[in-house]
């Protein structure tokens, strides 16, 4: 996400964390690696990746530096900061939309459709001044 959009969520269904190679795939090859040619292939932006164990494996750094992607290094992210991490924030304002108005989950697929309607509805004004520096 940044000021020009919100890439598409990626809704993972299993009962473990995301494995490294999901993450690879889904999320950097599907979805962050477009986004930056379509949005950024001036170079001037940075990734920075909240602290999951995927985001910073050996086989996700090396693709990211493939693609001269720069990013926070591991050592680099705080683990008690996280409104350093503005998804961080990003996720706190997608829980409360889905949630407003005491809107209960049926089952996970009502959720999973919940949620990537409501990461559509973000207003690119409010997300920027919500995060100050996406």
């Amino acid at each position: 996400m940044f000021s020009k959009g919100v890439s598409d969520v990626y809704i993972h269904r299993g009962k473990q964390a995301v494995l490294q190679t999901t993450y690879l795939k889904e999320c950097i090859n599907k979805g962050l690696l477009p986004f930056i040619e379509k949005y950024h292939h001036n170079g001037n932006y940075l990734f920075w990746p909240d602290l999951a164990s995927a985001h910073y494996s050996n086989l996700v750094k090396e693709r990211l530096h493939e693609k001269n992607v720069p990013f926070v290094a591991r050592q680099d992210n705080p683990p008690n900061v996280p409104q350093a991490r503005s998804i961080e924030t990003v996720w706190a304002l997608l829980e409360r939309k889905v949630y407003e108005n005491s809107w209960e989950v049926k089952n996970l697929d009502a959720l999973a459709r919940w949620i990537k309607q409501k990461a559509k509805e973000f207003d690119q004004n409010m997300l920027q001044s919500e995060t100050d520096y996406i």
